[in-house]
């Protein structure tokens, strides 16, 4: 019943949001952060550290994948010559280890806020918002 409330309490601020922003990413974003706060259940103390240092990770993740997503936006696999082929998979190996040093570098700051428990939680909070988000957008619904 908990779980029902909760799912229910995000998909009305999902609404709210909706209805108060126009750009998609911020409106993602608050959601994502609702999500979040909903599966922490972090102190006031907590809260107060945390939410600077996890906006300031998510900003960095999202600048990280424009860098890279931009990269070979307009041209498809079968339609690359050599040449960019390999630089995109170069490129692709590239981003998956400024990716992972990102999440070695919040890994410690996150530490100095959350127990080690609220960090899996947070990032098993994060999968679950990115697998709900995917299943949204193929429903048509974001």
């Amino acid at each position: 019943m908990k779980q029902i409330i909760f799912i229910l309490s995000i998909l009305l601020l999902a609404a709210q949001t909706i209805v108060a922003q126009g750009d998609g990413g911020g409106r993602v974003r608050n959601i994502r952060k609702e999500y979040v706060k909903g599966k922490l259940h972090l102190t006031e103390a907590q809260g107060q550290k945390f939410w600077p240092i996890y906006s300031q990770y998510l900003e960095e993740r999202s600048t990280l994948r424009k860098r890279f997503k931009n990269q070979f936006i307009h041209q498809e696999n079968g339609k690359l010559s050599d040449y960019d082929a390999y630089r995109k998979v170069d490129n692709n190996i590239e981003y998956k280890e400024l990716d992972l040093n990102l999440s070695k570098k919040y890994k410690e700051a996150f530490l100095s806020v959350l127990s080690p428990q609220q960090l899996a939680d947070l990032y098993q909070a994060e999968r679950e918002f990115k697998q709900m988000l995917i299943e949204r957008m193929k429903d048509g619904v974001w």
